[in-house]
């Protein structure tokens, strides 16, 4: 006759590691840095698209004009397209210079670290032990 044996819930072993990071490499860190800046850009320019036609849809933008014509700006007007043009060009200088900025950072931080040792980052791993409960052979 079988006997159902429950076995315990599996424990839980955590182990304590100590790891050391040293060394970035230069060329990932200029990979990841513009795939982020170039999606970056390109969700602020649709953002921005986004905006400047619920913005025109609403009268805001007409309002803002006459809030600056009331001041004597009689010529003032915001062109959609121009303002387009120089954020897109800037988002590309942008681009360019967030990516710089990115492994430059990486660079001094690898120069850094042979100085100083590296960062010393404690990880905690944890190990799912499962224990086997036999049943007992006289019960069979």
């Amino acid at each position: 006759m079988p006997t159902n044996v429950s076995s315990p819930a599996p424990r839980h072993r955590v182990r304590k590691v100590t790891r050391v990071i040293r060394d970035l490499d230069v060329w990932s860190v200029f990979k990841v840095a513009a795939v982020f800046h170039a999606a970056l850009y390109v969700v602020l320019l649709i953002t921005g698209v986004l905006l400047w036609n619920v913005g025109s849809a609403t009268g805001t933008i007409n309002n803002l004009e006459s809030f600056f014509a009331s001041f004597g700006w009689d010529s003032f007007s915001f062109k959609g397209g121009e303002l387009f043009q120089s954020s897109a060009l800037f988002g590309l200088f942008a681009i360019i210079g967030g990516t710089g900025i990115w492994v430059l950072a990486a660079v001094v931080f690898n120069l850094i670290t042979e100085l100083v040792g590296g960062i010393r980052v404690t990880v905690l791993e944890e190990e799912v032990v499962a224990r086997t409960v036999e049943a007992d052979p006289t019960q069979r």
